[in-house]
């Protein structure tokens, strides 16, 4: 009897499907504000003595701010740095952030002109990545970093991803738009592109970006709509 359980355990243990991931340890002078245009799933946090992020396999999306903090007399001084996107693809490992040794805050300031750091695995290769920063004009107080990632990866360049929410960053731009001026990026044309804004025509099937476009003009005031219009009659 204990024959057969011992052999049953050891074929589900070979039957069994691996959920393979990707993980990468978070010191404290990394501040993780993205992965993937959401808020990052992190395993560990306030109350542990470390953190890690855990990521899909294949490619990702990181938005980080480098944060270090160097002791000036009694006191600590932290460099905030500009927010960092970087994209790579990893496959089932298990990464660590690297940085240069900077001895004083001054120095680590230079880390914005020149931001030099690594992805590196166990074996303590480098990870094959493209970065560029997310940059913000005027205050950086109570930033929406998530809204700011759409607008990034709907205009393209070296660390975007692909997505599907290039409709959604429109309407989302149109409803936060009155009173301001702003710059839209175009809505892929569709076969509704003629559609009123307010309600499709019976034979098509709404998609998420239609719902959502839809979602944020129910959401905006008529001046705001009255531009959206304006904008959408133009392309």
């Amino acid at each position: 009897m204990y024959k057969k359980i011992l052999l049953t355990g050891l074929a589900l243990s070979l039957t069994a499907p691996a959920f393979a991931e990707v993980t990468i340890g978070l010191p404290e002078d990394v501040d993780l504000l993205l992965v993937n245009g959401t808020e990052p799933e992190i395993d560990g946090g306030f109350f542990s003595s470390s953190s890690t992020a855990i990521l899909p396999d294949g490619e990702n999306q990181i938005v980080f701010r480098y944060v270090p903090s160097f002791k000036q007399g009694q006191e600590f001084e932290k460099m905030n740095s500009d927010v960092i996107v970087a994209k790579f693809t990893a496959e089932n490992e298990n990464l660590e952030f690297e940085f240069p040794k900077y001895r004083n805050i001054r120095e680590a300031q230079r880390f914005n002109s020149n931001p030099d750091w690594k992805l590196v695995n166990e074996s303590n290769q480098t990870i094959e990545m493209t970065q560029d920063k997310l940059v913000h004009e005027g205050m950086q107080i109570g930033r929406d970093y998530e809204t700011e990632m759409i607008k990034f990866n709907a205009a393209g360049g070296a660390a975007a991803i692909a997505t599907t929410n290039s409709a959604a960053y429109a309407a989302v731009t149109a409803a936060q738009a009155s009173g301001q001026t702003v710059t839209v990026v175009p809505v892929a044309e569709t076969a509704t592109t003629n559609a009123t804004p307010t309600q499709l025509p019976e034979t098509t099937t709404a998609t998420t970006e239609e719902e959502m476009l839809m979602f944020w003009y129910g959401k905006a005031d008529d001046a705001t709509k009255a531009r959206f219009k304006a904008y959408v009659n133009s392309q």
